[in-house]
């Protein structure tokens, strides 16, 4: 029996506490607020200078879900690209930063996402099947995949970014789950336990998933809502 897969992007926590969110692409561009507008010619420069790291980051996460973490140098990334590696220097730091910016890219749209998640004109199984076709999405594209399937252990150097990423998703589907019980839409469980269980079974899709398979990963996720909302028994008589 294999065992559990973690990953950075969705690995429950055992904390129960709600943290900070992580650096997000939104983020970022918040924080540039009240800044002078860039020139067109400067927004161009830096949109080519964005489709270059863009390219680097999925090249990247290619060869690191291919090859592993460990087995794929910046040289191999470079070489893979057509670049000297003086040149990939101008648009990452090492493999951590590269592995870390996956992370960012994969759920981009996380505050979005959230956002939606505390609209509770939206009911709640709802919104909990909107956050698993979410991460669904985001799991298995280039960038969630390849963090998958390298595991978590590359970015604990980094700093607690990655612990409150993902305590930031774990918080919010042990919340759902609260809201759900309260409002008797979802039968009395453990939170933390279905947590577990839900982000236990998203994070195994990316090893067997293939785009040239029958169900796409919206279908799979919406199955998974189906088996895990409705239960798999016939009802009994």
């Amino acid at each position: 029996m294999p065992s559990q897969p973690s990953s950075p992007v969705t690995e429950p926590t055992t904390d129960n506490t709600a943290s900070s969110p992580a650096p997000t692409v939104l983020a970022v561009v918040a924080s540039t607020a009240g800044k002078k507008p860039p020139t067109r010619r400067k927004q161009l420069t830096e949109l080519r200078h964005e489709d270059k790291r863009t390219a680097i980051l999925r090249t990247s996460a290619q060869l690191f879900a291919a090859n592993g973490y460990e087995s794929t140098s910046l040289d191999m990334i470079a070489d893979q690209l057509g670049m000297h590696k003086a040149t990939l220097y101008h648009y990452v730091d090492n493999k951590e930063s590269i592995l870390y910016q996956c992370l960012v890219k994969s759920f981009g749209d996380l505050d979005t996402v959230m956002t939606r998640m505390e609209d509770r004109s939206i009911p709640v199984l709802e919104r909990l099947r909107l956050f698993v076709r979410s991460l669904a999405l985001a799991q298995n594209n280039d960038f969630g995949r390849c963090l998958v399937l390298v595991g978590s252990r590359p970015l604990e150097l980094t700093g607690n970014e990655i612990r409150q990423f993902q305590r930031r998703l774990d918080t919010t589907v042990r919340a759902l789950i609260t809201e759900g019980i309260a409002d008797g839409s979802i039968k009395p469980c453990h939170p933390g336990l279905f947590s577990a269980l839900l982000f236990g079974a998203l994070n195994w899709v990316p090893h067997w998933y293939r785009d040239s398979g029958k169900l796409g990963v919206e279908e799979v996720a919406n199955q998974f809502m189906d088996m895990i909302t409705q239960g798999i028994a016939t009802p009994q008589r």
